[in-house]
C-alpha cells in the first residue's frame, strides 16, 4: 500500500533586470490517500523570525502516511531577503512581496517570486494560508487577517477555517480593499476564488516558544479542520474571537516612537496609543485612537511621517441581556 511521499523541490527564479537569480524552496508532502491541497507561504518577509521559524517546525514534523490529500511548503519565499536580513522590502528592488501578487514573470525579483508561487503553489490549492509575524521593530502576539469576497460560500469557509486554526482574533477586511487587500498573497488568492488567510505571530526579532508553537498548532488545527489528517482541533489560546474591524494606526511625523501600549492591552477610545519623538527627544505628536479596542500590532522603533504605527481590533458589540437593562 502507498504510503505517500515527503520531498523537497527548488523553484529557480530570474530577474533580468537587475541580472538576480534566486531559489524558492518548496517542501511537498503528498499523503497516503486523495484530499484536499494545503498551500503554506513562509518567509515572505527576511525578519519575521518566529512565524518562519514555526512554519519550518511544522514542515520537519509532517509524517506523509498521516497525511490524506497534499501539502505544499514553501519554507522560504524571498531568500535574499531572509539572508540579508532585509525588513518588509525586498533589497535588490526594494518592493514589498506582500504587496505585488499574484507578480509578474518579466518583472524585477520580487514580482518574479510572486508569480512562480503563484503558478506552481498557490494555483492548485484549495486554501492558502499565508504566514508572517512582526518585523525587528514591530510587536505582535497572535491573530489572523482574512477577507471577505462577496462570494457567501467563499466567504463563509474561509471564516471558518480561520476560527479552526485557533489563534486569539480573527480581522476580515475586503479582499479588494488597498491596504489589505489588493497585491496581499491571501487576498490576491481569495479573489482568485481560494479560501486564504494570513497569520501574524510574534514579532521583535525574537523566537519566542509561543509563537513558534502557535504556528504548529495553528497548521495542524487547519489540516485537521480540512481533512488532511485526523483528529480533533486543539483549543490552545481559548476560543477565537471574530472581531468587528481592525483600525490602522497611522502618525503625521517622523521622529522616534514611545508606545503606550503593548500587544494585548485593552485601549479606551480617545486614549494615547503612541508618542512620536523629535531626535532631541522634544515631543513633536501624541497619537490617540478613534475607537477602543484591543491592541494587536505595535511599532516600537521608529515612525515615518503619514505611517503604520500599529492596531487595533474592535470587538463586536456586546447583545444586551435582560439583566444588562436592570
Amino acid at each position: 500500500m502507498a504510503m505517500g511521499s515527503k520531498t523537497l523541490q527548488e523553484i529557480d527564479v530570474y530577474d533580468r533586470h537587475n541580472d538576480v537569480r534566486a531559489s524558492i524552496p518548496v517542501g511537498i508532502v503528498s499523503g497516503d490517500g486523495p484530499g484536499p491541497t494545503l498551500a503554506i507561504i513562509g518567509g515572505v518577509h527576511g525578519t519575521e523570525y518566529a512565524a518562519h521559524e514555526g512554519v519550518i517546525e511544522f514542515w520537519q514534523q509532517l509524517k506523509p502516511e498521516a497525511v490524506r490529500g497534499e501539502i505544499l511548503v514553501v519554507l522560504a519565499a524571498d531568500v535574499v531577503a531572509l539572508t540579508r536580513r532585509s525588513a518588509y522590502l525586498n533589497p535588490v528592488d526594494g518592493k514589498n512581496l506582500n504587496r505585488v501578487w499574484p507578480g509578474t514573470k518579466d518583472g524585477t525579483l520580487t514580482d518574479v517570486i510572486a508569480q512562480a508561487i503563484s503558478e506552481r503553489v498557490i494555483a492548485p490549492a484549495d486554501a492558502v494560508i499565508d504566514v508572517h509575524g512582526g518585523e525587528w521593530d514591530e510587536s505582535i502576539d497572535l491573530f489572523i487577517i482574512t477577507h471577505r469576497t462577496g462570494e457567501e460560500d467563499l466567504d463563509r469557509r474561509t471564516v471558518e477555517l480561520a476560527l479552526a486554526v485557533g489563534f486569539p482574533y480573527v480581522e476580515v477586511t475586503d479582499a479588494g480593499g488597498p491596504v489589505l487587500g489588493v497585491g496581499t498573497g491571501s487576498g490576491t488568492a481569495m479573489l482568485g476564488g481560494t479560501v486564504a488567510m494570513t497569520l501574524e505571530a510574534g514579532g521583535e526579532a525574537r523566537r519566542t516558544r509561543r509563537h513558534v508553537a502557535g504556528v504548529v498548532n495553528g497548521l495542524e488545527n487547519a489540516c485537521r479542520h480540512m481533512g488532511l489528517k485526523r483528529g480533533s482541533l486543539t483549543t490552545w489560546a481559548g476560543n477565537p474571537v471574530l472581531l468587528d474591524h481592525g483600525v490602522l494606526i497611522k502618525c503625521e511625523h517622523s521622529g522616534v516612537l514611545r508606545p503606550a501600549v503593548k500587544v494585548g492591552d485593552w485601549i479606551e477610545a480617545g486614549s494615547v496609543f503612541t508618542e512620536v519623538l523629535d531626535h532631541d527627544g522634544t515631543m513633536l505628536e501624541r497619537v490617540c485612537v478613534s475607537e477602543a479596542g484591543v491592541v494587536l500590532d505595535v511599532i516600537t522603533a521608529r515612525g515615518i511621517a503619514g505611517g503604520f504605527v500599529g492596531k487595533i481590533g474592535v470587538c463586536p458589540p456586546r447583545a444586551t441581556s435582560s439583566a444588562d437593562e436592570r
